[in-house]
């Protein structure tokens, strides 16, 4: 699965951020560079950790993991910077409430992959929860680099849907691994996997419109200031 989610994200930020990076027409703030570069460290550190597990390394397993913690907090703060900034020069563009329900739902989704990585931590020494959590948070995180598969395939139609519903695939794989091993489904399987696979349901059914609502427009310009007025 870690070497599956690298995967997913150098295709879907191939057509937005390596090719143009290559080409050498990216242009972007400095925090652009820094939490790109903490998310695929992020993969990285995820496969290393599977890695070590596999060869029975559990100590170095453990003392690495640590440093995961660190790098976690560290996406999380780059991810709502990115964030800030997106929102802050659309609106300055002339963007309306589109921009700022957008802003919430990204700051949303980083806090919720920290959320899973806090989780992960506090259960460490329970390794059957403790994976399966890390495994949620990424499959999580990487739903901008599913979203930016519709310019690595602009003939699929309704891609928001298609790409989603492959996302969430994801977690229906996990569950059926649980199912051949165990003849059962982990509780974090059953409730954090749920929520996010019925969480995007009710976003695509509903076109986000709960994060156009007031209160999570009055939270985005409560966290934006002078910017949202």
């Amino acid at each position: 699965m870690s070497l599956g989610f690298l995967a997913i994200a150098l295709i879907g930020f191939s057509a937005t951020f390596f090719l143009p990076l290559a080409r050498g027409t990216f242009v972007a703030p400095p925090v652009t560079y820094v939490h790109g570069t903490l998310l695929f460290a992020w993969l990285i550190f995820l496969i290393a950790q599977a890695s070590l597990i596999r060869v029975r390394n559990v100590s170095a397993h453990r003392r690495l993991g640590w440093f995961g913690g660190l790098l976690g907090i560290a996406v999380v703060i780059s991810g709502v910077a990115v964030s800030l900034h997106a929102a802050r020069r659309d609106l300055a563009a002339g963007g309306d409430d589109v921009v700022l329900g957008g802003f919430v739902n990204n700051v949303f989704f980083m806090l919720a992959f920290g959320s899973l990585v806090a989780a992960a931590v506090v259960l460490r020494r329970d390794s059957e929860s403790h994976k399966r959590l890390l495994l949620l948070a990424t499959t999580w995180v990487l739903g901008p680099a599913w979203l930016r598969f519709r310019y690595v395939f602009p003939a699929v139609e309704n891609p928001m849907v298609v790409f989603s519903i492959i996302a969430d695939s994801l977690i229906l794989v996990a569950i059926a691994r649980d199912l051949m091993a165990y003849k059962r489904v982990h509780p974090v399987y059953v409730w954090v996997g749920g929520f996010i696979i019925a969480y995007d349901a009710i976003y695509l059914s509903s076109a986000g419109l709960h994060f156009h609502s007031a209160v999570w427009l009055r939270v985005a310009r409560w966290l934006l200031g002078d910017a949202a007025v």
